[in-house]
């Protein structure tokens, strides 16, 4: 009984991460004259070119090795190419890379609230194929970086998801499942429905897109009504594959990239 329940915390910890559907916020828009213009790479991820997008971003990270937003955008596009992929290996081996570029999007900038994103979403993605105590350790990242991204960001709608759709598994793990992990593993941090609720809700506000509100209607919203929020024509936007893809948004020169909410798929 006991290793079934750890073996139930680990996959609702395997977490998430990716449908992430955030513009650039306006804390967000002011970059250096001499940075990049991302706004053909935006394009094309939101086109699903990925394998464009990733070719010239290849080439940016040549001519501007010290920009933070060069890798993050790498990182997520590497999580886009590890999803269409049909390769577990190469899948695996994508999301790896993912998460190293991420890191170095940090290391360059820490205040970069996608770049925390970014980690967080691939850390989300490599703890899919991780052990037990390997799914928790990066568990806790994507919590920590998610919190992390919205305190230098309190517009991200992405990290509100993110956050939002971590405190959902984290809490369906139960009682008894989650004082196993606390005893054997060291525990996670304090996760409700009701922190849930609060952030998918503070996501719509900030980013009315289909997505949050369909996130917000499944399990764990107690109050009524979160599906008669859902736009009747799916104006607002769209979602991952499996739910409607029109969650294409504008791409700006900026130092940001438009991004998704939080789930599993990183930010377009």
């Amino acid at each position: 009984m006991m290793p079934v329940l750890v073996r139930r915390a680990a996959l609702g910890l395997g977490l998430l991460l990716g449908l992430i559907l955030a513009p650039p916020s306006a804390a967000a828009q002011s970059t250096a004259a001499t940075a990049p213009d991302f706004s053909e790479i935006d394009s094309l991820r939101s086109e699903g070119a990925f394998r464009d997008a990733y070719a010239r971003l290849n080439t940016l990270k040549n001519r501007y090795p010290e920009s933070a937003p060069v890798y993050w955008r790498l990182a997520l596009v590497q999580v886009d190419l590890g999803e269409v992929s049909e390769s577990e290996r190469t899948r695996n081996s994508l999301y790896e890379q993912s998460l190293d570029n991420a890191r170095a999007a940090l290391r360059l900038d820490s205040t970069d609230a996608q770049g925390h994103l970014a980690v967080a979403v691939a850390e989300g993605r490599v703890a899919l194929t991780a052990g037990t105590q390997e799914k928790i350790r990066r568990s806790r990242a994507v919590k920590r970086h998610s919190d992390r991204a919205i305190e230098l960001d309190s517009t991200l709608a992405s990290a509100y998801h993110v956050r939002a759709r971590w405190n959902r598994e984290v809490a369906d793990l139960g009682f008894f499942s989650r004082t196993i992990v606390k005893t054997i593993y060291g525990g996670l941090p304090d996760a409700s429905f009701e922190q849930a609720v609060r952030d998918f809700k503070t996501a719509i506000r900030l980013e009315d897109k289909v997505i949050h509100h369909l996130e917000l209607g499944k399990k764990g919203d107690p109050p009524s009504g979160a599906r008669e929020n859902l736009p009747e024509n799916g104006s607002g936007g769209g979602g991952p594959r499996g739910v409607p893809h029109g969650d294409q948004h504008e791409s700006g020169g900026s130092g940001r990239a438009p991004a998704q909410a939080g789930g599993p798929r990183p930010p377009r």
